[in-house]
């Protein structure tokens, strides 16, 4: 596998190519579910080649934004099927890769501990200290593409998805998970 060209492909693309009001899924969420899913690999113990599906899979998770804000990750499946054979991904590889990105949509739900780490790296945010920067960022892209939530209605939406959000990982449960509570309470207490 050609990690470095399939990195390299993917990133070009998305730098150029990504429309410039998606302040939540742009290429800096990329390049930071990439750099949490390294983590959690490692943390993980996963071995060389599951490193390497699992960081394809969070470098290719959102590329089906280039083509349409939704059910994207459809598209990003598709592309990684298109674009991965050139680099030298067997047919097995580019299968998990696929149903890895897939475990991304809202209501997935992870199987494997491949899955189960790119979940908790795409949602590694909710359980960090810039939660609330990183949440504006969503509800202001959403509001940009027709969702449009008044405040209270944005936090009421927060803490619904906090309520049914868990993290897989042991790492990520130990990591991230305490802080993760202490927002969902603090969005609670916002309520009026």
């Amino acid at each position: 596998m050609d990690f470095k060209g399939a990195k390299k492909y993917i990133l070009d693309r998305l730098e150029t190519e990504l429309s410039s009001n998606l302040y939540y899924h742009g290429i800096h969420h990329t390049l930071d579910v990439y750099e949490v899913s390294i983590k959690i690999a490692e943390l993980e113990n996963l071995n060389q080649e599951e490193k390497i599906l699992v960081n394809t899979a969070a470098l290719y998770h959102d590329s089906g934004f280039l083509f349409q804000y939704e059910e994207n990750e459809v598209l990003a499946v598709e592309m990684v099927n298109e674009v991965l054979p050139n680099f030298g991904y067997n047919a097995h590889q580019i299968k998990t890769i696929g149903e890895i990105i897939l475990t991304t949509r809202v209501k997935a739900r992870p199987v494997s501990l491949l899955e189960k780490v790119m979940c908790d790296a795409d949602y590694d945010y909710l359980g960090r200290n810039d939660v609330t920067k990183i949440a504006e960022t969503l509800h202001q892209e959403l509001a940009e593409h027709g969702f449009l939530f008044s405040k209270d209605e944005w936090n009421e939406t927060q803490i619904k998805f906090l309520k049914k959000h868990e993290y897989y990982t042991d790492s990520s449960l130990e990591l991230r998970r305490p802080n993760k509570l202490a927002y969902y309470e603090h969005l609670k207490s916002l309520k009026k």
